[in-house]
């Protein structure tokens, strides 16, 4: 009854796309546009963000950093995230299974950050990540910077963007994709179930994941399949959810109507200038969280307990910033982990440097190599003890070199 009812609003809403809505519809298999409005105007994706999330940990688990029965340490700030949000306790763990059926069923923005940390150790680190991963997928216009999609200036994304995406998911992770049409999930006895409307209307439908922030509206991502098409729309900056749904399930149907045309002509040798290719070469190869998963393995190796107090519990420092003209002094020796445009980054992967190496009571000095760069150093070893934590952050997949004093 419910989808006759979704049926009438369709025929009745006749309006074009409002200005601010982006939306498109292609085919996943040749990867041609069906229909698109304003599909490469960057926006807020909101909890959209949250399938490069789940792209990354798929990445991990297909790639043996994880497994799905495997638990994940819930810190102080994954529980106090604002919601959606399953309610998690700092201290618990959750299981990576229940945290994949949570951001796609739940949308939970605490669980969002459990997989950051896990995977990251921080979550301003698992967005570079996110950021990294989309610009290997081609993903020319998106910029994350957290793993919800909680509003924050700076992060975007367009409609042509999120469809890549969904394709480059459904390429190199089938059977995590499948995780997607499931319409309930449930942690610790509790039950919920998906306010996915397309996913319970429309006929074929298969997933994806909705989203809404006041800074654009409402956004959803929705994928179908009739016989051996499958298509993925995407729609962004809608001014309700039930108008978001509906134009959703009319780009579909367009979209199956004019996949139609478009097989018969490929069968007839010609095809129309209208089918604009995405770049599926973008995501045709191997998946490019491959170069990610050592950096992914140094926390996730790590037991979760202390994963968790190296995300949440800064350890003791003594900060000193150098004046360009100033050396650096004394018998002590120090290390060096990169070189950064920014003071605040170049202190800040210090910062993390010393985390993962578990240490204390250690300078971080940040002098200016030349009138650009910053030096991300740490300072306060003896020879010994630089040469091995040097090799230890080396291990990790981190850049670093030690310097004598007085050098």
């Amino acid at each position: 009854m419910r989808f006759w009812i979704f049926a009438l609003l369709s025929v009745l809403w006749v309006g074009t796309a409002r200005a601010g809505v982006s939306s498109l519809v292609a085919d996943v298999r040749s990867g041609f546009v069906l229909e698109s409005h304003e599909a490469n105007i960057p926006q807020p994706p909101a909890s959209l963000t949250k399938v490069m999330t789940l792209y990354l940990l798929f990445g991990a688990v297909d790639g043996g950093i994880l497994h799905w029965d495997d638990a994940l340490p819930i810190s102080e700030k994954a529980a106090a995230q604002p919601k959606s949000k399953l309610g998690l306790v700092a201290g618990e763990t959750i299981s990576v299974r229940e945290a994949a059926k949570a951001l796609i069923v739940k949308s939970a923005n605490d669980v969002a950050v459990v997989v950051a940390e896990a995977l990251g150790q921080n979550e301003d680190r698992f967005a570079e990540m996110m950021t990294q991963t989309a610009k290997g997928l081609g993903l020319k216009d998106t910029v994350f910077k957290n793993a919800s999609g909680l509003h924050v200036n700076g992060q975007v994304s367009t409609a042509r963007d999120m469809a890549v995406l969904t394709m480059a998911l459904i390429t190199h992770f089938p059977k995590a994709y499948a995780l997607f049409s499931e319409p309930s999930c449930a942690y610790k006895g509790q039950t919920y179930h998906s306010h996915n409307t397309v996913l319970k209307q429309y006929e074929g439908a298969e997933g994806l994941k909705t989203g809404f922030v006041s800074a654009v509206g409402y956004n959803i991502i929705s994928t179908a399949k009739h016989g051996d098409s499958r298509l993925v729309s995407v729609v962004i900056g809608e001014e309700s959810a039930t108008q978001r749904d509906i134009r959703a399930m009319r780009l579909l149907d367009k979209g199956f109507r004019q996949v139609d045309i478009q097989q018969k002509a490929q069968a007839e040798g010609r095809l129309k200038r209208a089918f604009n290719p995405l770049n599926r070469r973008a995501f045709i190869g191997p998946s490019p969280v491959g170069i990610l998963l050592p950096a992914m393995k140094t926390c996730v190796d790590l037991s979760r307990r202390k994963c968790q107090e190296i995300a949440v519990k800064p350890v003791k420092r003594t900060v000193t910033v150098l004046n360009p003209a100033e050396t650096e002094q004394g018998d002590s020796w120090t290390i060096q982990v990169g070189a950064f445009e920014g003071q605040d980054k170049a202190r800040r992967i210090a910062e993390e440097a010393i985390g993962v190496l578990g240490t204390s009571q250690k300078e971080i000095i940040t002098p200016r190599a030349d009138n650009r760069f910053f030096r991300s150093r740490i300072r306060g070893f003896t020879h010994q003890e630089a040469d091995q934590a040097c090799q230890r952050l080396k291990d990790a997949r981190w850049p670093c070199f030690t310097v004598a004093p007085n050098t």
